[in-house]
Order: C-alpha cells, then sequence, then structure tokens
C-alpha cells in the first residue's frame, strides 16, 4: 500500500470552530471546579473567568456566523 502525502490545510471556519470547542471545554472545567471551590477568594476568580469565557464563546458564535456566511458564499 502505498502512501500519498496530502496537503492539509485548516480555514477560517475550522479555526473559530476549533477555538470555540476549547472553549467549552474550558468552561465545562471551570463550572466543576466552582463547585468544588471552598475559599471566597477562589470562587470570586472562577466566576470571573466563566464570565470572560462566556464572552469569548458569544464573540466566536458571532464569528462562526459570519464565516458561515463567506463560506456559503464563496462556494457557490
Amino acid at each position: 500500500m502505498k502512501l500519498e502525502k496530502r496537503e492539509v490545510t485548516l480555514n477560517e471556519f475550522d479555526s473559530l470552530q476549533d477555538a470555540f470547542y476549547f472553549e467549552r471545554a474550558l468552561l465545562s472545567q471551570y463550572v466543576c471546579c466552582l463547585q468544588q471551590a471552598q475559599r471566597k477568594e477562589t470562587r470570586a476568580q472562577l466566576l470571573k473567568l466563566i464570565t470572560e469565557i462566556g464572552e469569548d464563546i458569544f464573540f466566536l458564535c458571532d464569528l462562526l456566523g459570519g464565516s458561515a456566511i463567506e463560506n456559503r458564499s464563496s462556494d457557490e
């Protein structure tokens, strides 16, 4: 069996989608940690980080929507 070399490229949509999945996984981990946090300072910091991740996720969703529209119009 002969192995072929294929060029693998990521487009903008794939990169944004990867970032979105990473942020979503990070958010999930912060929530798990929040349930176990005992110190008030730790809880406050986790809540701050959860808010920041939420804003990043909304931003990525907006970018993904625009990127999907651009991908659709360039395919036609």
